[in-house]
C-alpha cells in the first residue's frame, strides 16, 4: 500500500528505500556512538585501574614494556638476548604496536644488575629499520651488545632520549616492565 495515495508504486518503493536508508543510518551511528562511549569509559587512570587496563598493552616484539613519564606519553619496549640489549620506541596507551622514531643516534644507559649496587654504562646505537625507511637520526629500534648482559635476569636501566621532541627521562626495569601509574 502507498505511503501517500498519490503516488505510483515505484514512487512508494522509493520513498520505502529511502525511510529505510535513514533507519539503518541511525542505527549503525548511535551503535557507534555507543561503541565509542564504552571504551572511553574504560581507560582508567587511577592504579588499581590502570593494572587492569595493562592486559589490553602488547609487546610487539616480544619483550617487556616501560612507560616513558606516563603510560599515555609512550613506551620503551625492550627484550635481552644472549647479551644483546634491544629498544623499540612505541605509542602510548594502548597503541604500543606502533613506532616511534626519535632523533637520537644513540643511548646511553645506566645499568644495575640483579640488584647489584654498582651501575654499568651500556650505549645502545640506533639500528634503522630500512622496510619501514628508518635512519639514523630517525630511528625507534637501538641495540647494545656487553658480555655483562649474558645470563642477566633481571635489570633496572635509566637514561634520557629525545622523545616526541623533548627530553624524556627513560627507566627500564626487566623483565617486568615499569609503570609510574602502579607505584
Amino acid at each position: 500500500m502507498p505511503l501517500n495515495p498519490t503516488q505510483t508504486k515505484k514512487e512508494t518503493l522509493m520513498s520505502r528505500r529511502t525511510a529505510w536508508t535513514y533507519c539503518l543510518t541511525a542505527a549503525l551511528a548511535c551503535g557507534i556512538a555507543t561503541a565509542r562511549g564504552a571504551e572511553n569509559k574504560e581507560h582508567h587512570h587511577d592504579a588499581k585501574a590502570h593494572h587492569e587496563h595493562e592486559g589490553e598493552h602488547k609487546a610487539a616484539h616480544g619483550g617487556c614494556l616501560n612507560a616513558l613519564g606516563t603510560c599515555e606519553n609512550g613506551h620503551a619496549e625492550v627484550k635481552l638476548e644472549s647479551g644483546v640489549l634491544k629498544l623499540w620506541f612505541v605509542g602510548g596507551g594502548a597503541d604500543t604496536e606502533k613506532a616511534v622514531r626519535i632523533p637520537d643516534q644513540q643511548i646511553i644507559l645506566a645499568v644495575t644488575l640483579n640488584g647489584e649496587k654498582e651501575a654499568k654504562s651500556l650505549t645502545l646505537v640506533a639500528k634503522p629499520n630500512e622496510l619501514a625507511e628508518e635512519k639514523p637520526g630517525e630511528c625507534s629500534q637501538f641495540e647494545g651488545q656487553a658480555d655483562w648482559l649474558k645470563g642477566a635476569t633481571q635489570f633496572v636501566a635509566t637514561g634520557t632520549v629525545t622523545f616526541k621532541g623533548r627530553k624524556q627521562a627513560v627507566r627500564v626495569e626487566y623483565p617486568k616492565g615499569y609503570d609510574p601509574d602502579e607505584d
